[in-house]
C-alpha cells in the first residue's frame, strides 16, 4: 500500500463572518446538530437543493447561489452558467456542491437495486403499469413502453469530469479537493506527457512518445509502458486520495511505470477526472484518451473563453508538407502491392489535393502572408467539385482512410510483435481523421459555419526522402494550408451538451453572459451572476474620460498613437502610482501599443519619473520568459512589506488584454492594489474577426440561432476581456483595491452595462483634479482597517 499524508485537517479552516438574506436560505434546510455524532473535521453540513452538502468552511451567499443552481441542474439534467467573482471560493462550492450530489444519487441507485431485489418490491408498480407481456392493449402504448423499458434499464453514477484551462489553474483546484470532505473520491488527473513522462530527454515528450509507441519502429520501445500502466489493476490504483501530479511523478519514477498511461487507466474507476478543458472539447483528443462522455457531468471552470477555443476545435488546417508525407506513405505501401485498393484510393485523392492548393491564387497580405480569397463553405464546395476533388470523391476516400485508421489502432493494441502489419505513421493518421472531418463538414449542412482560404508560408521543415521518414535534416520551404475556420462553436459544443447529463461552465467573469446559449446551440436553464462576497469600502471603482490638463482620454487606435494622449496618460499614471503603495497593474490592448507608449515615455522624460516611484516590469510577449519576470515582480512586492505604507515604493506592471498576465496569474494582497485598464480591448480588424461578424450578421435572422448581430459579438468579445483583466485585483473577502478604467466612452451607459455586477455597481466618474488626494484617503482607510482587525485576531 503506497500510503501519502493525509492533509485534510490541517487544510481545513473555519470562516464564521459571513450572513445571510431571508431570501437566499428559503431553499436551504439546517439540519440540527446531534451532540452525539462526532463532527470529525466537519464545520459545516448542510441542506441545498433537496442535497446535504459538507464543506470545510461557512459558505458565502454567492457560493450557496453556485451550489444551488449545480445541484438542480445535475438533478434534472439541465445546465448552468455560473459567475462567481474571482475569491468567492467558486472552486470549492462547484467541487463541494457536484461530489454531494454524486454521493446521495449513488445512494439513490443503491436502494433502488436492494427494492428491486426485494420481492414485495416487485409488483409495486401494478396499478400504474399493469405486466407488459400480458395486457395486449400496451402493445401500441409507446409512452409507457417506454415508461417501462427505463425502469428496467441499469442507471449508473455520473462521474464527474472538471476541466480547467491550464494544467496551473488545475493544480489549484486539487488542491481545492484536498480540503474537502470528500477528498476520499476515487480520482485521477489527466494531464500532457510534458507533466507526467518520466523519460529523461530534451526531445519533444509527444513525439518521442509516439515514436517509441510506434510498432513500426521494432528497436525502440519505452521501458516504462509495460504491464502496470497498461491494465487494471494497476500500481497507481494504490495510491491513497487525494494525490497530485507530483505523487503520480514520484511513484512512476520510483516503481518505472508510465505516470501518463498510468493516470488514464485510472479514468475507468474514478468518481472525479480533473484535466484540462481541451481534452473535453476538442473531438480528437477524448478519442485518443478514450474519454467516454455520455450521462456524465462536465464542469469547465474558467470558461470565459469557451466561445473560441470551440471554434478553434472545430477548424481544419490541413499542410501540403504532410499531405507528401501521406502521399510517400501509400507510395510505399502501393510498391509492396499491401492493400493496394485501400492506399491506391489515398494515394490518388492528396496527390490530386497537393495539385490543387498550389494551383490557388495568393497574394500578400497585411501580415507577411502569403494568402488567397476567402471562400464561403458551399462556394469553396463548388470550387473542389470543379475540380473533381469535392463531394463525389468523399465516400470512398472516407472507407480507405478508416481502413488505414483502423489498421494503425489495432497495430497499437498488438502485444506480440510479431504480428505487426505495414501501417500509415501517427502523423498521417491525424492528417487522415482532420481530412476525414473535414469533407463530412463540407458535404453537411454544415458547410456555411466554414469560411475557407488558402493560406502560404515559408518554414524549416523536415526534409522527406523515400527511404527515411523520419530525417531530422531541415530546410527552408514553402508550405500551403488549406484553413476550414469553424465560425460556429455549437458544431463542438451542442453534441458534446447533447451527449452529458448536464454541462456546467463557471467563471469569474461571464459577463456579458448574452451570447453563450445561442453561440453554444445550447440552453442553460440556469444564469447565475451574485454580488461579490468584498464589501463596498473595500473597493474604489472609477472611469477616467479626461487627463489631468482636461483633454478628453479616449484610447482608439488613432488616438493612442498621439503624442498628446500618451503624455496625458504617463501624466496619470505617475500620480496612480504616487498615491498607491506596493502593486499596480496596468493593461493596454496590445503590445504594439504599449511599446509605443513606452517608447514616448522614455524620451518625454515620463519614465525616470515613474522609475522613482516604482520598479517597472513589462509583460513579455513569449510566455517561456514571463516566468523570470513574475518572480521579480513577486520580490520586489514581498521586499516592500517591511517599509511604512506611506514610503514604500513597490512595483507597476505592465501587461496586454488577452495574454498570460490579464488571464491567467492570480494577484494576492499587496500584489495587486490598483488595477488600470486603458480603453476597451476591441479586437484588431483582420479577416478572421471581418469574417466572423459578416458570419453572424447573415444568421442573426435564423430565430432558431438568435446569433448576436457582428457589432454586438465583437463588444461583447471586448468587455469579456477587460472585465477578465480588472478581476486580478480583489482575491478574497479581506482584500482591497482601486480599479480605473480610463477611456471617455465610459460616460455611455451601455458601455458601463457590459461590466461585471461588482464593478457597474460601484463605479463613478472620476474628478480628476480630486483623483490623488482621494485614492490617498482610500489607502489610508484600508490600512488602517487592516490594522484594527489584526489587532482584533491578536486579542482573541
Amino acid at each position: 500500500m503506497i500510503e501519502t499524508p493525509n492533509k485534510k485537517q490541517k487544510l481545513m479552516r473555519n470562516n464564521s463572518d459571513s450572513s445571510y438574506s431571508e431570501d437566499e436560505l428559503i431553499n436551504f434546510d439546517f439540519p440540527k446538530k446531534d451532540a452525539s455524532s462526532p463532527q470529525v473535521g466537519l464545520q459545516h453540513d448542510i441542506m441545498i437543493a433537496g442535497t446535504r452538502v459538507k464543506l470545510p468552511v461557512k459558505p458565502y451567499p454567492c457560493q450557496i447561489a453556485v451550489m444551488n443552481s449545480l445541484i438542480l441542474g445535475c438533478t434534472k439534467e439541465q445546465n448552468c452558467l455560473l459567475e462567481s467573482p474571482t475569491g468567492s471560493g467558486k472552486t470549492l462550492a462547484l467541487l463541494c456542491a457536484a461530489l454531494a450530489w454524486q454521493e446521495q444519487y449513488s445512494e439513490k441507485i443503491r436502494r433502488e437495486k436492494s427494492d428491486e431485489m426485494d420481492p414485495e418490491s416487485l409488483h409495486k408498480d401494478d396499478d400504474d403499469a399493469g405486466n407488459f407481456f400480458l395486457n395486449s392493449s400496451q402493445y401500441f402504448d409507446e409512452k409507457l413502453f417506454d415508461q417501462i423499458l427505463s425502469r428496467n434499464k441499469t442507471k449508473k453514477v455520473p462521474k464527474i469530469f472538471y476541466g480547467s484551462r491550464t494544467h496551473g489553474q488545475l493544480e489549484q483546484v486539487v488542491k481545492e479537493f484536498k480540503k474537502t470532505a470528500y477528498s476520499h473520491k476515487r480520482m485521477t488527473i489527466l494531464s500532457s506527457r510534458k507533466k507526467t513522462c518520466i523519460q529523461e530527454t530534451d526531445k519533444n515528450k509527444d513525439k518521442l512518445c509516439n515514436e517509441l509507441l510506434d510498432p513500426r519502429l521494432k528497436a525502440k520501445k519505452c521501458k516504462y509502458y509495460n504491464d502496470d500502466a497498461k491494465k487494471k489493476p494497476t500500481i497507481f490504483s494504490k495510491m491513497d486520495t487525494p494525490w497530485d501530479i507530483e505523487d503520480l511523478v514520484s511513484l512512476g519514477k520510483e516503481v518505472g511505470t508510465c505516470p501518463y498511461f498510468g493516470a488514464r487507466v485510472l479514468m475507468a474507476d474514478a468518481e472525479i477526472i480533473f484535466c484540462p478543458y481541451n481534452y473535453i472539447l476538442y473531438p480528437e483528443i477524448r478519442d485518443s484518451m478514450q474519454i467516454n462522455l455520455r450521462g456524465n457531468i462536465v464542469i469547465l471552470d474558467e470558461a470565459h473563453n469557451i466561445e473560441n477555443i470551440c471554434r478553434e476545435a472545430a477548424t481544419v488546417d490541413i499542410r501540403d508538407d504532410k499531405l507528401l508525407i501521406a502521399v510517400k506513405e501509400c507510395k510505399h505501401f502501393l510498391d509492396m502491392d499491401y492493400k493496394s485498393i485501400t492506399y491506391a484510393t489515398i494515394h490518388e485523392y492528396l496527390t490530386d489535393l497537393i495539385k490543387f492548393l498550389n494551383d490557388i491564387e495568393v497574394k500578400d497580405n497585411d501580415r507577411n502572408e502569403m494568402v488567397s480569397k476567402h471562400w464561403v463553405g458551399a462556394v469553396f464546395r463548388e470550387l473542389l467539385n470543379v475540380n473533381e476533388i469535392g463531394c463525389p470523391r468523399f465516400p470512398d476516400f472516407i472507407a480507405a482512410s478508416k481502413i488505414a485508421i483502423d489498421d494503425f489502432k489495432q497495430n497499437m493494441k498488438e502485444e506480440n510483435s510479431k504480428k505487426i502489419n505495414p501501417t500509415i505513421s501517427q502523423e498521417s493518421k491525424k492528417l487522415l481523421e482532420y481530412l476525414c472531418f473535414g469533407m463530412q463538414m463540407i458535404a453537411s449542412d454544415k458547410v456555411d459555419d466554414y469560411r475557407m482560404c488558402i493560406v502560404e508560408t515559408n518554414e524549416f521543415i523536415e526534409k522527406v526522402t523515400e527511404n527515411d521518414w523520419f530525417s531530422t535534416t531541415k530546410k527552408l520551404t514553402k508550405v500551403r494550408t488549406m484553413i476550414l475556420k469553424c465560425m460556429n462553436p455549437a458544431i463542438v459544443f451542442e453534441p458534446l451538451a447533447h451527449e452529458v447529463r448536464s454541462v456546467i461552465l463557471a467563471s469569474g467573469t461571464l459577463t456579458p453572459t448574452v451570447s453563450y446559449q445561442s453561440e453554444l446551440g445550447t440552453k442553460f436553464s440556469y444564469i447565475i451572476n451574485p454580488d461579490h462576497i468584498i464589501p463596498k469600502n473595500q473597493l474604489y471603482i472609477r472611469y477616467i474620460p479626461q487627463g489631468l490638463s482636461g483633454k478628453p482620454l479616449k484610447a482608439t487606435y488613432d488616438q493612442v498613437n498621439t503624442w498628446a494622449f500618451q503624455d496625458e496618460l504617463g501624466n496619470l499614471i505617475l500620480q496612480v502610482c504616487d498615491a498607491v503603495p506596493f502593486g499596480v497593474l496596468c493593461f493596454f490592448s496590445s503590445y504594439k501599443a504599449m511599446n509605443t507608449i513606452h517608447n514616448r515615455w522614455r524620451n518625454n522624460g515620463i519614465w525616470d519619473k515613474l522609475s522613482n516611484l516604482k520598479t517597472i516590469f513589462v509583460e513579455p510577449k513569449y510566455e517561456k520568459d514571463l516566468n523570470p519576470v513574475m518572480k521579480a515582480y513577486r520580490r520586489v512586492i514581498e521586499e516592500s512589506l517591511s517599509e511604512q505604507y506611506q514610503t514604500v515604493r513597490g512595483a507597476i506592471f505592465f501587461a496586454v488584454f488577452r495574454a498570460k498576465v490579464a488571464e491567467g496569474i492570480d494577484f494576492s494582497d499587496n500584489e495587486a492594489r490598483c488595477v488600470l485598464a486603458i480603453g476597451i480591448p476591441y479586437l484588431l480588424q483582420s479577416s478572421d474577426v471581418t469574417m466572423k461578424m459578416e458570419y453572424n450578421n447573415l444568421n442573426k435572422s435564423n430565430e432558431s440561432r438568435q446569433l448576436l448581430s457582428g457589432s454586438e459579438w465583437y463588444t461583447v468579445n471586448a468587455f469579456r476581456a477587460l472585465n477578465q483583466a480588472i478581476g486580478r485585483c480583489v482575491r478574497h473577502k479581506n482584500d482591497w483595491g482601486a480599479v480605473l478604467l480610463v477611456d471617455k466612452r465610459f460616460e455611455l451607459q451601455q458601455n458601463i452595462n457590459y461590466l461585471p455586477k461588482w464593478v457597474k455597481t460601484n463605479i463613478k466618474c472620476n474628478q480628476i483634479s480630486k483623483l490623488e488626494m482621494e485614492l490617498q484617503d482610500f489607502v489610508v482607510m484600508q490600512v488602517a482597517r487592516e490594522k484594527e482587525e489584526k489587532e482584533k485576531l491578536l486579542k482573541n
